[in-house]
């Protein structure tokens, strides 16, 4: 794994082997990038579910303003930390060894807005609606901000709740990435 462009362009990222994790292949995150980068030049960015960060740590390379990065795992945390410090990201990078879910409520008590916000989780868990419900309550998308996740191809695509909605779906091999915004009145 490696980031694709920007400030640390073909840096490598490290991530666990053999430990079941899916990390984001290059091309699917080539894709993304292409559809966001009008987006991210001075962006507040969350992405949960980081696993080792190849989502955010790009969207830093690319210029967001501030990324937080947020992963529970054991083995994937150590890695996430040590791919910010390899690639000089502490300024703009923060980390924490938490839930997902417990992070956005923590996010939403300090009344953080977010510009863009990846949902990663693990597949095959049905963990997106929870995770937008959190957005949503929490008040944390900007109101021109928008989600990407990436989900398996074989599950449903969550359409979104009242006020956040599915507006696009792409499919690449046995990934699928939604974009959810805010509705538009």
């Amino acid at each position: 794994m490696r980031i694709i462009s920007g400030s640390a362009r073909g840096r490598k990222i490290l991530s666990p082997e053999g430990m079941g994790t899916r990390p984001t292949l290059d091309r699917i995150k080539e894709a993304i990038f292409n559809i966001i980068q009008d987006r991210l030049e001075g962006a507040r960015v969350v992405d949960v579910f980081a696993g080792t960060g190849s989502l955010g740590l790009e969207a830093a390379s690319r210029g967001a303003e501030k990324c937080y990065l947020i992963d529970k795992g054991d083995v994937t945390y150590k890695l996430l930390q040590q791919n910010i410090e390899n690639l000089k990201f502490q300024h703009i990078c923060k980390s924490f060894n938490m839930d997902s879910y417990e992070a956005l409520r923590s996010f939403a008590n300090k009344k953080e807005k977010f510009d863009l916000i990846f949902i990663d989780p693990p597949y095959l868990k049905d963990m997106i609606p929870g995770a937008v419900e959190e957005i949503y309550k929490g008040d944390l998308l900007e109101k021109d901000g928008l989600i990407v996740s990436k989900i398996d191809t074989t599950e449903d695509i969550y359409q979104g709740n009242k006020e956040i909605l599915l507006v696009n779906s792409r499919k690449y091999g046995n990934t699928t990435i939604c974009f959810y915004k805010y509705r538009e009145d």
